[in-house]
């Protein structure tokens, strides 16, 4: 199943906090990374900079990911659960997904 059609059933399942890193990326691929001089001035003989494709598995890595918000309050015990539950039950039937 593809990372796009899980995430359809999870939001079908009222998971709506599931999310594809959208905001989010590898970190190489960050500004102050690629751009190291707008970082450190000082170091602007730096010939390094990180491309899209450098870090090949963190790049795979995140194109196959689905993330949530992070729940840190006792009272979100009971969302974590159910969204444990409907990722679980998509999982045990996914080939009825298909």
């Amino acid at each position: 199943m593809s990372i796009e059609r899980f995430h359809q059933a999870l939001i079908a399942e009222s998971a709506t906090e599931f999310d594809r890193p959208g905001s989010t990326c590898p970190v190489n691929q960050l500004p102050p990374y690629r751009h190291q001089t707008a970082l450190l001035p000082s170091h602007r003989h730096s010939h390094r900079r990180y491309e899209p494709g450098d870090f090949p598995v963190a790049e795979q890595a995140h194109a196959h990911m689905i993330k949530l918000p992070v729940w840190h309050r006792g009272r979100d015990l009971q969302l974590a659960e159910q969204y444990v539950r409907a990722a679980m039950k998509i999982s045990d039937h996914h080939e009825e997904l298909l």
